[in-house]
């Protein structure tokens, strides 16, 4: 398995905005959510660590605001509330011992033309070799054609997991992975079994393109450059730590492994 030539194992972790937060009303934590993550992680003491959290009711519903409005002050509104969000997520991890600080999209990150421009590297870096855990979020970004853009947390799980050469990459859901017709869980993925297969969107309100978008997101990561990816449900107690020791068997693991014939779809998704 690849690793980075200054860290070696790396983990970058996503954790959804329907774990961390009640998606069906707006800015509402689950606090208890929010410790006991905290407390899984502190519990693996995983040596090399980028988390990311999605925004929730703390981002989306303010973000289709913006995106009806267009008015900067509905996109300031965007950002603080999902910053809000993210001290709250720093806070719960420092209170269990754990080195953390937030990194905003909205400071470093800009769209030009539907590419993605990141200025994240060194910030992330400096962070990591301070034995400290950098914690960033889906967030609202300035895009040079005016105006602002959306960035979602899958994207920044999929460009810190590229930029930083990643050993696992783990993404936590309210759900037990990607489901089949019969709601039975998929254990592996490839990107020929996307294409074959209907994955739907959040039930909630979801900017960002919801299950469907995510698992596009991860299968191209995978296919492309060989990091494979785990879905699972981070709403169960105890499956922060298994991903981050490796132990068992959680939810669908998205990998790069080809069928037959099966070429990687060249796309402009991955940045």
């Amino acid at each position: 398995m690849t690793k980075h030539s200054f860290f070696g194992e790396l983990y970058v972790l996503k954790i959804g905005g329907s774990v961390l937060t009640d998606k069906a009303t707006e800015r509402i934590a689950r606090t208890s959510t929010l410790k006991r993550i905290s407390e899984e992680i502190a519990i693996a003491q995983p040596r090399n660590l980028i988390l990311i959290h999605g925004a929730g009711s703390f981002g989306h519903p303010q973000a289709k605001m913006y995106l009806v409005s267009r008015e900067i002050k509905d996109a300031l509104i965007t950002h603080e509330t999902v910053k809000k969000l993210n001290m709250m997520m720093v806070s719960a991890l420092t209170d269990r011992g754990l080195k953390a600080i937030p990194l905003h999209p909205l400071s470093a990150v800009v769209s030009k033309g539907g590419e993605i421009e990141y200025k994240l590297k060194d910030q992330i870096e400096l962070a990591l070799k301070q034995g400290i855990i950098p914690v960033l979020h889906g967030d609202i970004i300035l895009d040079a054609r005016g105006g602002f853009s959306i960035l979602s947390g899958d994207q920044l799980v999929v460009y810190a997991a590229k930029e930083f050469k990643a050993s696992r990459v783990g993404v936590g859901t309210d759900v037990d992975g990607v489901l089949d017709d019969t709601g039975v869980v998929i254990r592996e993925l490839t990107a020929s079994d996307v294409a074959k297969r209907n994955i739907t969107g959040s039930e909630h309100v979801d900017v960002t393109g919801g299950m469907k978008e995510k698992v596009d997101l991860l299968v191209q990561l995978a296919a492309r450059y060989k990091i494979p990816a785990v879905l699972f449900n981070a709403t169960k107690e105890s499956n922060v730590v298994k991903f981050l020791r490796g132990d068992g068997l959680l939810g669908t693991v998205i990998t790069g492994r080809l069928r037959r014939r099966e070429k990687v779809k060249n796309t402009d998704t991955i940045q």
